[in-house]
């Protein structure tokens, strides 16, 4: 018997690694090491400060899976991406009671928009569209057609969307009758068939008016990032759109998993997360800082904020990141897999995609950093000091941030993976 037995194991063994490799193919994946990305564990406390904090869940099961939060200058409107394909206009978000209208949808209308999870079980996300980065801009600075010299011309204020499908956008009339015009859907360098896979955030620098915005995977589409990550191929890219010449060109390129984008304060060069580094690409030579402005954070990076304030509200030049998963002793998934491609194969070829989202340990993450890159300040909830009457750990209510934006005595905080909206008091 024993003998039988090892005589058809290599058989056995050889059709499950065929099958192992059957299944990793038809989902487009090739995993690679790519511990270069996944440097040593940090070692972190949680300061658990938002543990006790109450929460307030705007728009329950209608402003899903709200990914990127952007205030008009006024402060009297907000503007909302939302997981179903809506951008949504906040007013008066500085008060306690707010309200909110769709602005405009990127994709098709339908009742199954966003009503398949962070995952997109339903596979509806490429026909309702799923807009990520936001960012305000004054049209003359955007718009190539736009002739301020004209006789009825007048400036205006303009969102700028990257739209994980749809591609980069801008919406005119955002306060009154909004109207879509996509601006570019891929690359001038880029073939003719190809369209953009996820592109991710945006920003525009202050002193030429280019815009800069981050695609973070040419292979995989928002719905299964997760799979960028961990597939580990770097096919990322950094792109620029001018005014003057109105098409969107590659300024960089093979890029881990870029993400969130801001302007450095000292605007010299723009920051950008990607995975748990951040790193600097330089405005004048335009490359890429061989040396990380970050090189290790304690979670995976998502949005960053270029602020003046403290989320206390104390005036210091720092920058807000979200952290969506845990990157810190004792376990990371990210940094388990990161050199075992063995792992990451079977990991991926045998888990369902949400079970894979699922495996990362959640929590809710705000890092702080100064100017010079040094952590000053966290709060976070990692889901450890809260236990029901039975002493079972309490699940945080909030997990997986992907932005944090200070609105008068509110602090908003945006989430691709919560269908609700979160606010939570700064005092």
């Amino acid at each position: 018997m024993i003998r039988t037995v090892l005589q058809i194991l290599p058989v056995i063994i050889l059709i499950n690694v065929k099958l192992i490799q059957y299944k990793l193919r038809s989902l487009g994946l090739a995993p690679i090491a790519f511990d270069q990305h996944a440097p040593e564990l940090p070692t972190f406390a949680p300061d658990n400060r938002l543990a006790n904090v109450p929460i307030e869940k705007l728009g329950e099961n209608d402003l899903v899976y709200p990914e990127s939060f952007v205030l008009s200058p006024d402060g009297k409107f907000a503007f909302v991406s939302v997981g179903d394909g809506r951008i949504v206009r906040i007013n008066d978000p500085s008060n306690a009671d707010i309200s909110w209208v769709t602005v405009v949808r990127t994709g098709i209308d339908d009742d199954h928009c966003g009503t398949g999870g962070p995952a997109d079980d339903n596979d509806m996300e490429r026909k309702c569209g799923r807009p990520l980065g936001l960012w305000l801009a004054s049209r003359s600075s955007v718009d190539k057609n736009f002739n301020s010299d004209g006789e009825d011309a007048k400036d205006e204020d303009v969102l700028l969307v990257a739209d994980a499908y749809r591609g980069f956008l801008m919406v005119t009339g955002i306060t009154d009758q909004p109207v879509m015009h996509t601006l570019a859907s891929r690359a001038e360098s880029d073939p003719p068939d190809y369209t953009f896979k996820l592109l991710n955030a945006a920003v525009q620098v202050p002193s030429t008016g280019d815009i800069y915005i981050t695609e973070t995977s040419q292979i995989f589409e928002r719905r299964r990032i997760f799979y960028a990550a961990m597939d580990g191929r770097a096919t990322g890219r950094l792109l620029r759109y001018q005014r003057s010449s109105g098409v969107i060109e590659v300024v960089a390129e093979n890029i881990y998993m870029p993400n969130g984008i801001t302007v450095s304060h000292d605007q010299q060069s723009l920051l950008i997360v990607c995975g748990v580094k951040i790193i600097r690409f330089d405005l004048n030579s335009q490359r890429i800082d061989p040396k990380p402005f970050i090189e290790v954070m304690p979670g995976t990076g998502d949005n960053i904020k270029a602020m003046h304030e403290l989320p206390s509200g104390d005036e210091v030049k720092c920058y807000f990141v979200a952290l969506g998963g845990m990157y810190k002793r004792p376990f990371s998934l990210l940094k388990l897999v990161s050199d075992k491609v063995w792992l990451t194969s079977f990991i991926l070829a045998v888990c369902p995609y949400r079970k894979i989202i699922d495996l990362v340990p959640k929590w809710t993450a705000l890092a702080v950093f100064n100017e010079q890159g040094n952590l000053i300040e966290s709060f976070t909830d990692d889901g450890t000091s809260k236990l029901d009457e039975n002493g079972k750990k309490i699940p945080v209510e909030a997990p997986w941030i992907s932005e944090f934006e200070p609105v008068g005595e509110y602090l908003y905080l945006s989430s691709w993976y919560n269908p609700f909206l979160a606010r939570i008091k700064r005092s």
